[in-house]
């Protein structure tokens, strides 16, 4: 006895997508700061090493931006995946800081005397977003770049994602070294 099945393969697509849904929503019991950068880059990646300790109320959680959770992170928000910038999201306001905003904000909640830089947002967004754009075309070049996004072991904790590919690549390389 032979059964014949049909398959319609547009409703396959449909429930391919539906079944890959993203998992991305805000922690609304325990909001978290987000910092979204880029993962290869020496200047981000210096940007997160000198948050991390300074972060004495524990406040921020990191994603690269390469990393399908940041992209998943940017979708939800409505923001353009654009690698040159970091982006700070604040569960709490739900609200996004992007650019020179996101790196005054992040540091708003430094201690002293980093808190101080906070008042550079008296300078018009727009003449701040010049500088950063500026600064942000040419950091491959002033500053370079890396192959895979490097992190402290002490930082795994506050990364969002720890699954993301690009911090698979590190920590596998830093277990063969072991």
């Amino acid at each position: 006895m032979t059964v014949e099945v049909s398959l319609d393969v547009n409703n396959l697509q449909a429930i391919d997508q539906a079944s890959s849904k993203r998992t991305y929503k805000p922690n609304t019991q325990s909001p978290r700061k987000i910092i979204l950068f880029d993962g290869i880059c020496n200047v981000c990646d210096g940007f997160i090493q000198f948050v991390h300790p300074r972060d004495t109320n524990n406040l921020f959680s990191f994603q690269a931006l390469q990393s399908e959770k940041g992209r998943e992170i940017l979708q939800y928000y409505g923001i353009k995946c654009d690698v040159s910038t970091v982006v700070l999201i604040d569960e709490s306001i739900d609200r996004v800081y992007v650019k020179s905003s996101a790196i005054l904000t992040v540091c708003y909640h430094l201690n002293a005397p980093f808190s101080y830089l906070y008042s550079f947002t008296y300078v018009p967004t727009f003449v701040r977003d010049i500088c950063y754009d500026v600064f942000g075309k040419y950091r491959y070049l002033i500053m370079g770049k890396k192959d895979t996004c490097m992190f402290s072991i002490t930082l795994r904790d506050k990364f969002i994602d720890f699954k993301s590919p690009l911090i698979l690549d590190e920590e596998q390389s830093e277990e063969k070294e072991l």
